[in-house]
């Protein structure tokens, strides 16, 4: 069985080890302080979307056409993805 280390129990350490895991190999994950100790109990972790621009400004709905075609806009959509994501 192949085995993988995985350095950092935040949240993406730990995503990172059970999607390996998921696929059959063995994980070992390290960190120095203990799951979720590090940036992911400082907030890093965190999903604060009213927080992030430009989702919390107001007169969002107007602006967001023309940021959805800018292809360095804030809310860019590769066409190739779109169509991936349609689902959720």
């Amino acid at each position: 069985m192949t085995e993988v280390v995985v350095i950092g129990a935040g949240v993406i350490g730990l995503s990172a080890a059970l999607m390996a895991q998921a696929r059959g190999l063995s994980v070992t994950v390290v960190d120095r302080e203990g799951p979720a100790a590090g940036a992911s109990a400082g907030n890093a972790g965190a999903f604060a979307f009213t927080d992030i621009l430009p989702l919390a400004s107001p007169g969002i709905l107007r602006k967001a056409p023309k940021w959805l075609l800018d292809p360095l806009g804030p809310l860019t959509i590769p066409p190739a993805y779109a169509l991936q994501i349609t689902p959720w």
